[in-house]
């Protein structure tokens, strides 16, 4: 329940301010009245009661309404002031009006006093209103303003011609520029041509759906010509009737973060490069003990990733493979030259040291880092089979890794198809038809197939030199 109105009566007599009480109750109306007839009891009562509206008598012994309503206009103009007066000129009505009354009633025409307090309480709680929103909203814009201007990150604004409207004093930390001179160009002014076009590209998609972007980053030439790096996002804006006014966002600087990925992009390379040279250098010292299959795991390599591509792995993992396969017999290097080169059929036993070479290569290299490859796994599965018949673990179908399947392929292939010191290569034909043969129950169909295709659609060929 709301408290009752406060209302102060400046009035001259007891009789008047209890015949406006009487029309105001009747009208239902509550509230609590107080009635003063001087000018410092008016005063105080302002100051003290806190009134919701005054009434006062237009003429007094020694005091009048227009002066109490100056002293309220300049004191709390916030309060609203009805004259009620026995007679009043026209002259002297527009003065009050233009004083700021915000209306009279006549003594004869008392009726007329509910009506007339509640319209003005109601245009006086609409004005207190709309100046508090204007406050909040003042306060609201000197908190944005405050917050643009001393933010490290740029904020701008564009038109639907793409041009800027606005631009934050950090264009000129961010580019070199003043405000002044970015105003009235585009954002692809700022960049280099090729840049300019390819974003422009990508920002076509987003402007024709009138859509949001985040995070779309940009170079930017600074004002004395460096590359500077930009992240910016942006919403569209729209007038009251829905029209596409533009975009406004904010850009922020990551030139250093995109270096910081260069110089990590560069040394990724470089180690790269480094594991490349280092395995390379392992498989050249694994041939130089075994002349008879000089380059045999390079051939095993490009005939595995071949196959590899032709299955639709990803260069990446293709990468990972080819690093297994250049040293997938590296484990030979722990046999005996002697049984490696040997012209002759091997013996049992022979044949059995020769078998702990995936396990011996797995050893060597188990804990070396090949970046997420599973390197050393698919040099110890090499020589699995689908069906388990395979070396050293006995695995069966999807214990297998893919690589290693695709390994064990290009293996026996290569090794058919090349001289060995105990027999002459047996040639395409006869390598082809044994993993035709055995498809599906030493090696995998899929992998059969694209080594299949490989050779007799695509016309592979191994290099030999």
């Amino acid at each position: 329940m709301s408290e009752p109105l406060r209302i102060l009566m400046l009035e001259d007599t007891q009789s008047d301010a209890e015949l406006a009480e009487h029309k105001l109750r009747k009208a239902g109306i509550a509230f609590t009245a107080m009635r003063v007839e001087s000018r410092e009891a008016f005063v105080r009562a302002l100051a003290e009661f806190h009134p919701d509206i005054v009434l006062s008598d237009y003429n007094l012994p020694d005091f009048n309404g227009l002066a109490a309503l100056e002293i309220v206009q300049r004191e709390h103009p916030e309060i609203p002031v009805i004259m009620v007066t026995g007679a009043l000129a026209d002259f002297d009505a527009v003065e009050l009006i233009q004083a700021g009354a915000k209306d009279y009633v006549l003594k004869d025409r008392l009726a007329r006093l509910a009506p007339a307090v509640q319209r003005a309480l109601s245009a006086a709680q609409g004005e207190m209103a709309r100046k508090q929103a204007e406050k909040a909203l003042r306060e609201s814009e000197a908190k944005f303003r405050v917050m643009v201007e001393t933010s490290s990150d740029w904020v701008w604004e564009i038109n639907d011609q793409g041009v800027y409207t606005y631009a934050s004093p950090q264009v000129r930390d961010l580019l070199g520029y003043e405000v002044g001179e970015v105003i009235g160009k585009s954002p692809f002014d700022l960049m280099p041509l090729d840049e300019a076009e390819q974003v422009r590209e990508r920002f076509k998609a987003f402007e024709t759906e009138r859509k949001p972007f985040r995070l779309l980053e940009n170079a930017n030439l600074h004002k004395n010509g460096r590359i500077v790096f930009l992240e910016s996002s942006g919403a569209p804006v729209f007038d009251a009737q829905g029209v596409f006014r533009g975009y406004r966002g904010i850009d922020r600087d990551i030139t250093e973060r995109k270096q910081a990925e260069e110089e990590r992009r560069l040394i990724a390379k470089r180690l790269g490069q480094t594991l490349s040279q280092t395995i390379n250098a392992i498989a050249a010292m694994v041939e130089a003990r075994d002349p008879y299959t000089a380059g045999h795991q390079r051939r095993v390599a490009a005939l595995a990733c071949a196959i590899a591509g032709d299955m639709g792995f990803s260069a990446d993992r293709i990468h990972g493979l080819d690093l297994a396969a250049t040293i997938h017999d590296l484990g030979k290097i722990r046999i005996p030259s002697e049984i490696l080169s040997k012209p002759g059929q091997l013996s049992k036993v022979e044949y059995e040291l020769i078998k702990l070479h995936p396990q011996a290569g797995y050893d060597i290299i188990k804990n070396v880092q090949f970046h997420w490859w599973p390197v050393a796994e698919m040099v110890l599965q090499h020589h699995e089979r689908l069906d388990g018949s395979g070396y050293p673990q006995g695995l069966k179908g999807d214990q297998i890794l893919p690589e290693a399947n695709i390994l064990a392929v290009a293996d026996v292939v290569e090794a058919m198809m090349t001289h060995r010191p105990y027999r002459a290569g047996l040639g395409e034909e006869a390598a082809l038809d044994e993993i035709v043969r055995n498809r599906g129950v030493l090696y995998d169909p899929a992998v059969v197939d694209s080594c299949i295709a490989l050779f007799r659609d695509k016309k592979f060929e191994f290099e030999f030199n």
